[in-house]
């Protein structure tokens, strides 16, 4: 490394230990120095830039994001961070102004989860922003988010009308009733908007009556106040409860019109008809009570159908009548159209009635249903394992339900709820990619304000992806300091640190972690921190020991069984071969206790082949090999290494008989080409045994090379000669002669000497 750049990297180091101290003026002397050896690198103009920030010196931060800007034009985060210090600022149009910008270039890389981040966040700042609130209507519907669509929508006319604009306004809410014709606040202002154009143009209706004035302005007053309010203050109609519910009438209404009595006579299903249609009617009105007597009586009368106890279940939920909706909702969950929904109304119905852990469960039930959806085939398995788990953990732990009932509650109520639970779980996949952590939707939830957090830590995911590392574990210590007992959090900044190249950190950052999985009595999440350590650091034997006594805690048998695999190859690595072969036999005896399946044995005994070999230990070998064979005859492979160690150890006929079983099953499987060079490998160790040559001239025959089979055959003469075995000398002459008629003089002269 050049002075230059020593130097460079040196006082880069000072800055960012000073900002992670929050030593503001320190961190900024720093990145100075550093900046006046390389004026253009991107790592000093970010921290500078966050030091300057933090510090209150907007103008000198600005310039520091500015050159960065210079320097990556297609790059949105210099933009986003320019928003920042506007806003910090207290420069909310300049803020808002360079969120649209940060977002319109996301939106350009196809990043429209980023995109309607900073474009809602110019949103905050400048309600009024036409162009951002258009943008953010588009990315909703490139997204399939209706409801956040209509929402937007809505506001842009408000935008438009207090521009005067209500034409512009009300093409926005036509807008908004093409995604959903039914939408009240969308109806809401349809007609508001039409009564205010229909009065500008003289063509509204007549003045009311003096005495319905006052009454008419207040409800007038009450339907703008509705529809005007802020996208996420307004009511969602659209969150899976709603959703779920508005179908049940709908199945139920369609009922009402069904000719198809079944079992029921004409006057049993007219009656039925009857009370059903006022039932429904009494439900969508709000008439709650109205609507429970009516749906008794459909019950007393002998109908059964799968929205009958979600609609009954919702209305005594809302009446908050839980006890008697649980009965109700419980059936519910019977059906998958009403499952879901039915679960999330359990859950509500039970946090009101103070049982947190029940509806902690009732959650973590639905949370598993949307995991097995979205999991791959192979994975669905590990999920249900994991589940499983919290469901036995998560009652022992308050703190972690409270989490976790606040974090579903948010989301899984939400309109957008579809879209948010498919980014969480494609960030979990990103962060974990990789390492042994499989992470539910829950894990994610269970630590406060999760969603929040990997939201946050798209920035840093941003940053790693460019290769600005530091910057990144910049990002992911700022997010940490802000959520310290989080493990996502710790979880995400270790695999930054292995990304960025920071090995022991990680490594230690994860032996933490797995610390810090079983203070929390989480034994799962623990084995998969050290299994991180043990790739990390193969040599770490504390770690392995740790990780091999866990999961044969928990009966964890492939985690054992590597455990076991790791140890024996750190003390080969240490030429400690006797432990090395202490431990494997150990790990053997196990699995075999275990009852577990042979293939998963090779493993080990591979590794106990090479100790045997190391130490020329080759009846050892053969044992291990001869085990490998019964277990996967198919690996020919290990085959052939018992073939050499029957040949090591002096028992020649073993290794003839297993050497003609090879060759059989090579031909069986079409790899005879390849035989044919494992038995050339074995030649040249074993040059002068004449069983090999023979074989590999009948080979070389069988693949119709028969120069190689003949000079396969002429060595094994000279060899019989020369050991004086004259007749094994001339039965191979003969074949020759029959094979090189040319060359048959030459072998007649030697048949000759050898009589």
């Amino acid at each position: 490394m050049g002075e230059e750049r020593l130097r460079y990297e040196q006082a880069l180091q000072r800055g960012h230990a000073a900002l992670w101290q929050k030593q503001w003026a320190a961190a900024i002397a720093a990145y100075r120095e550093a900046l006046t050896v390389a004026p253009e690198e991107p790592e000093a103009l970010i921290g500078l830039g966050l030091a300057c920030m933090e510090a209150g010196r907007y103008e000198e931060a600005l310039e520091a994001f500015r050159q960065l800007e210079r320097l990556r034009p297609e790059d949105p985060a210099p933009v986003w961070r320019l928003a920042e210090v506007h806003q910090r600022a207290g420069r909310a149009a300049e803020a808002a102004a360079h969120y649209h910008r940060a977002g319109r270039m996301f939106a350009d890389r196809g990043d429209l989860r980023r995109a309607i981040q900073a474009w809602a966040q110019a949103v905050r700042l400048d309600p009024g922003r036409i162009e951002t609130l258009e943008a953010l209507a588009w990315a909703y519907r490139q997204l399939d988010q209706q409801e956040a669509a209509i929402r937007v929508d809505l506001a842009l006319a408000r935008a438009w009308i207090q521009q005067g604009d209500l034409q512009r306004a009300l093409e926005a809410v036509d807008a908004a009733l093409a995604l959903d014709p039914d939408h009240p606040q969308a109806l809401q202002a349809r007609d508001w908007l039409r009564a205010q154009l229909a009065r500008r143009t003289g063509t509204g209706p007549l003045p009311r009556p003096t005495s319905m004035a006052e009454s008419a302005e207040a409800e007038q007053a009450r339907a703008e106040a509705l529809w005007m309010l802020a996208p996420e203050e307004a009511e969602a109609p659209a969150d899976p409860i709603r959703r779920a519910l508005s179908q049940a009438l709908r199945e139920l209404a369609d009922l009402v019109f069904s000719e198809e009595p079944g079992s029921f006579s004409e006057s049993e299903w007219f009656r039925i008809h009857s009370l059903l249609g006022r039932a429904v009617d009494a439900h969508a009105q709000g008439q709650l009570r109205e609507a429970l007597a009516f749906y008794e009586q459909v019950r007393a009368a002998g109908l059964e159908h799968p929205a009958l106890p979600f609609a009954i279940g919702a209305a005594l939920a809302e009446l908050r009548r839980c006890e008697e909706a649980a009965s109700y909702l419980r059936r519910a969950t019977d059906f998958p159209t009403y499952a879901f929904a039915g679960l999330l109304l359990l859950a509500r119905c039970e946090e009101r009635q103070g049982a947190a852990a029940s509806a902690a469960l009732r959650y973590l039930e639905a949370l598993e249903s949307l995991d097995q959806e979205l999991a791959r085939e192979e994975s669905r398995e590990v999920l249900r394992e994991r589940y499983r788990f919290l469901r036995s953990w998560l009652p022992r732990h308050p703190e972690r339900q409270a989490a976790l009932l606040e974090g579903a509650r948010q989301i899984l109520e939400s309109p957008t709820w579809e879209d948010r639970i498919l980014w969480i779980r494609q960030a979990l996949d990103q962060w974990t990619a990789g390492t042994p952590f499989r992470l539910t939707l829950a894990d994610a939830l269970l630590s406060p304000q999760g969603e929040r957090v990997l939201l946050d830590l798209g920035q840093t995911y941003t940053w790693a992806q460019l290769g600005l590392f530091y910057s990144a574990l910049e990002e992911a210590l700022r997010i940490l300091a802000g959520a310290p007992f989080a493990p996502l959090t710790h979880l995400i900044l270790g695999q930054l640190l292995v990304w960025s190249r920071h090995i022991p950190a990680a490594a230690n950052k994860f032996r933490i972690l797995g610390a810090y999985f079983l203070h929390l009595e989480d034994p799962y999440m623990a084995l998969a921190a050290f299994e991180q350590v043990t790739r990390l650091a193969p040599m770490d034997l504390a770690t392995l020991e740790r990780l091999l006594q866990l999961a044969q805690t928990l009966g964890d048998a492939p985690r054992a069984l590597q455990a076991f695999c790791g140890l024996v190859d750190a003390h080969m690595q240490m030429a400690d071969l006797e432990q090395a072969e202490r431990i494997g036999r150990e790990g053997l005896a196990w699995a075999s206790r275990h009852g577990l399946p042979g293939s998963t044995l090779s493993p080990l005994l591979r590794r106990l082949v090479e100790i045997a070999v190391q130490r020329l230990d080759w009846n050892g070998a053969i044992e291990h090999l001869e085990r490998l064979r019964a277990l996967a005859p198919e690996d020919l492979e290990a085959r052939w290494g018992l073939v050499e160690a029957y040949l090591r150890a002096n028992r020649k006929d073993a290794a003839v008989q297993e050497l003609q079983q090879l060759v059989e099953r090579a031909r069986a499987v079409g790899r005879l080409a390849e035989a044919a060079r494992n038995l050339e490998e074995l030649i040249l160790l074993f040059p002068e045994e004449p069983a090999l040559r023979q074989q590999a001239a009948q080979l070389y025959l069988e693949l119709e090379q028969p120069e190689a089979a003949v000079a396969h055959l002429e060595r094994m003469g000279e060899q019989y000669l020369q050991a004086g075995r004259f007749s094994e000398a001339q039965a191979v002459y003969r074949s020759l002669m029959r094979l090189n008629p040319a060359q048959a003089e030459r072998y007649r002269a030697l048949l000759s000497s050898g009589g």
